[in-house]
């Protein structure tokens, strides 16, 4: 990857690769980063967060914004830390923090505040739409309300510390156990280098099933060059290829017969 960026004069990348520990239990986060891209573990989480989201609503407009959904209160919590002012709350309860002022809530599915005592919201600028309220007073307002609404009386305080956020690489890659596998050692003497890497994406891309490698213990999205490189598949790494999907098995066979070739490079 070094010899690739060096080529092509991406000098300040290739200086923040330099620097980072292959060791590192975040190295595909900080590469991720270096070239300003998601992880395969955001993208995969984002999906499935649409494809849940897409249970209570088809607007397009708060499916284009399901980084702004919240589906409990602990996701509201990080919502808030990151500073978003207008955050939709889908299909359950959740209590306001007053100290957040200047907050826009809209509720998806039976969104519910649950806020014990009842408080000046507007006089915080807090307001909702969408949403309803489990004390009897404010029970009226119902997910029918059309408009963004403002509700009753008084409350101050300060801005809570930010929470620290784990690192995405913590969500472990899913893999089915139906998922078809095999086994194999890279053999190329120069390892899965700059053209072997960008062959074997391309390859796995043209597949529709989702494709991954295992190798050093890590598990990577066999469909991202910046992933390949990333694991260091040098000679005498035994990887195993998995796949699982529609051409599961045609997928398998084929990867496992380009590294068998030492892809064409011996």
């Amino acid at each position: 990857m070094l010899t690739w960026l060096e080529d092509r004069y991406y000098d300040d990348e290739a200086e923040a690769v330099r620097a980072l520990n292959e060791n590192d239990d975040y190295l595909e986060a900080k590469l991720c980063e270096i070239f300003g891209v998601e992880t395969p573990e955001i993208i995969a989480r984002r999906k499935e967060r649409l494809e849940r989201l897409k249970q209570y609503t088809a607007d397009k407009k708060i499916l284009a914004n399901v980084d702004r959904v919240a589906f409990d209160q602990e996701e509201l919590a990080d919502l808030l830390d990151e500073g978003v002012d207008e955050i939709y709350l889908c299909a359950n309860r959740f209590v306001i923090p007053l100290r957040m002022k200047n907050k826009i809530y809209i509720g998806v599915g039976e969104a519910v505040i649950g806020n014990k005592k009842q408080k000046d919201f507007a006089a915080l600028n807090i307001k909702f739409k969408n949403v309803a309220f489990d004390n009897d007073k404010k029970a009226s307002q119902t997910n029918s309300t059309p408009e963004i609404k403002s509700v009753a009386k008084n409350a101050n305080s300060t801005e809570k510390p930010k929470r620290k956020r784990k690192p995405a690489t913590q969500n472990p890659i899913s893999i089915p156990d139906t998922a078809i596998r095999a086994t194999t050692t890279i053999e190329n003497k120069l390892g899965m280098h700059n053209r072997p890497a960008s062959v074997f994406v391309q390859k796995s891309s043209s597949f529709k099933s989702k494709i991954w490698i295992k190798a050093k213990g890590k598990t990577i999205d066999a469909k991202s060059i910046l992933m390949v490189m990333s694991m260091g598949l040098v000679k005498g790494t035994e990887i195993t290829i998995i796949a699982d999907g529609p051409d599961a098995h045609e997928a398998v066979e084929a990867l496992k017969a380009l590294v068998d070739s030492k892809f064409n490079e011996e």
